[in-house]
């Protein structure tokens, strides 16, 4: 699944209180017919992937999406090279450095 980082969370947070959404709300990310990621606040249907943060409803996706983001974060910051507003940007996520335990001794 998909890692969200804290600056995506605050703002899906903020996006879901700006539009009324209820609890039961969370924003989906979908793939349109171009190929394009899209968001649109929806309630869960059966069988589909959630993020929850603090018990609230963040981010909900079909299985077949959210399997195909495993290894990528979403993230709200200013685009690479640009100075212009910040968006939600999805990337591969960084990959953890694995210290062999005889080099911690």
């Amino acid at each position: 699944m998909v890692l969200i980082t804290d600056s995506a969370s605050s703002e899906l947070r903020r996006i879901l209180s700006y539009h009324g959404a209820l609890s039961r709300q969370g924003v989906r990310l979908r793939v349109d017919e171009g190929g394009s990621l899209k968001m649109a606040i929806d309630v869960a249907h059966l069988g589909d992937a959630v993020i929850r943060h603090d018990k609230a409803l963040l981010l909900i996706m079909d299985t077949s999406l959210s399997a195909s983001l495993a290894r990528r974060e979403l993230d709200f910051c200013l685009p690479e090279g640009k100075t212009s507003k910040p968006e939600f940007t999805l990337r591969q996520r960084p990959t953890e450095v694995i210290i062999p335990a005889a080099a911690t001794r």
